[in-house]
């Protein structure tokens, strides 16, 4: 699955240091510090750039801040929290620059309530989880990554399917015997009311026909659909526990990821499909639990630094993804 970088990050580096810049952007997307849009090029001077241990530094003032100040919010108070992050900035990664813009969560913050700053404070630590982990990636693995695009393309096609396109060929075969007969119709003299009901009658009669015909085929796609519905659902947690006691510490992660995805689609967050990305992932969450996003997002971001290799795995990374299935399970 190839990264897409959003359009509102803008690179002022060369090819070398590339990878690197991906992988603090990919960061940063996980804990929803870019917003969608560009920032437009020349359009005015570009803050002072700071090292991504200075942002990390910025990042863990402005939580404690917002922690201190949930006792006694205020708009001034929230004001503060967003000054000591310093959004928009630029930050040095590697010889290269990435531009973050301004946080759309941050700014929505009135800061009239408590649980104001309590948000801003667990999105402030997902961001600093997130910049951390950025800082400490390696360089993606060419090899790694061809075999995890290769496996997340597994299965899906972008082709019609035989009875698809028979499906499109008898419509199109419809419509086009419709706008012949009602050609036909306009240049008979006789009362559009019984025209009409000949017309419908011969209608009738095609599709009796066609499904006469097609009926030999839709058992067999009934049959298919009824068989898979009873397929039995994967046991993740079968899976993580063989991967641990072989010591394939990243099947394991892939594995309670999987459970992670099937416990927030049985509670309706997420779809339950295979093309599901960790970035739908953690929108969906966002959206629908914020109180859980924290967590979600730095068991996405493990999985995805695991999988296209920029980091290993690690025993204590696969608790973190097992409690954050726990957490939406207890939902």
């Amino acid at each position: 699955m190839r990264t897409v970088l959003p359009s509102r990050l803008r690179f002022r580096t060369g090819r070398g240091v590339l990878a690197v810049v991906a992988a603090i952007a990919v960061a940063a997307v996980a804990a929803g510090t870019l917003p969608a849009a560009a920032r437009a090029a020349g359009n005015g001077r570009a803050p002072a750039a700071i090292s991504g241990h200075d942002f990390v530094a910025r990042l863990d003032a402005a939580r404690r801040l917002a922690e201190a100040d949930a006792a006694h919010p205020s708009p001034q108070a929230m004001d503060a929290v967003r000054r000591a992050v310093g959004l928009p900035l630029d930050v040095v990664v590697a010889g290269g620059v990435v531009h973050l813009h301004g946080d759309d969560l941050l700014a929505g913050l009135g800061g009239t309530t408590a649980g104001d700053f309590h948000r801003a404070d667990d999105h402030l630590s997902a961001m600093e989880d997130a910049a951390k982990a950025a800082l400490a990636a390696q360089a993606p693995d060419p090899q790694k990554m061809g075999a995890a695009l290769q496996g997340a393309f597994q299965g899906i096609t972008t082709q019609p399917s035989v009875f698809e396109r028979i499906r499109h060929d008898i419509w199109v075969f419809i419509v086009g015997i419709w706008q012949r007969l009602t050609h036909a119709v306009n240049r008979v003299p006789l009362p559009r009311g019984l025209l009409l009901l000949v017309l419908l009658g011969g209608v009738a009669g095609v599709l009796v026909v066609l499904i006469r015909r097609l009926r030999y085929v839709v058992p067999e796609r009934k049959a298919r659909g009824a068989g898979a519905g009873k397929q039995v659902r994967t046991d993740w947690d079968r899976l993580a526990r063989e991967a641990m006691a072989r010591g394939d510490l990243a099947g394991a992660v892939r594995a309670r990821y999987g459970a992670l995805l099937a416990a927030l689609a049985a509670r309706g967050i997420v779809p339950d499909k295979p093309s599901l990305t960790a970035g739908e992932c953690r929108r969906a969450v966002a959206g629908d639990l914020p109180d859980l996003y924290p967590a979600v997002a730095k068991a996405t971001t493990i999985f995805e630094s695991v999988m296209y290799g920029r980091a290993p795995a690690t025993a204590g990374e696969v608790d973190t993804l097992a409690a954050a299935e726990r957490s939406v399970k207890a939902r």
